[in-house]
């Protein structure tokens, strides 16, 4: 029963340890003059449950944390706005584009069609040859 509860006890995480880590590593992050009024304002609770750990907030962490988010949001916004920018660039040259295209095609169809009309004049002749052959 005793290795049972030792057991326990090992899986779950030492909380106040993790908040002093955390308290140790936000006093060494602050400049040292504010440090000392940072500290004195921020102090370790003497008891805390489960509602006080998920509710805790460091400020200089949440800060930064805070800061961070909004630097990748307003890179974001400007791709978005480039991006943006870009397709309606390429909407605008994609219609010149078929133009261009719709006359080479012209050009091409109007020196091509003689040669397909003889292709599909002997394909076609050949086929009634080919019938005719069939039907005697």
């Amino acid at each position: 029963m005793k290795d049972n509860k030792k057991s326990l006890s090992e899986n779950q995480p030492d909380y106040e340890g993790i908040l002093d880590d955390l308290y140790s590593l936000q006093k060494n992050l602050l400049p040292s003059s504010a440090n000392t009024n940072e500290h004195s304002s921020v102090e370790l609770p003497e008891e805390s449950s489960d509602e006080d750990i998920d509710s805790l907030e460091i400020p200089i962490l949440t800060q930064s944390l805070d800061e961070e988010i909004d630097s990748v949001h307003q890179a974001r916004k400007v791709f978005d706005e480039a991006q943006h920018h870009l397709f309606d660039k390429a909407d605008a040259q994609s219609a010149v584009d078929d133009a261009k295209i719709n006359a080479i095609v012209n050009k091409l169809m109007v020196r091509m069609r003689p040669k397909m009309e003889q292709l599909l004049r002997e394909k076609i002749r050949a086929k009634v040859i080919e019938r005719f052959n069939r039907e005697n």
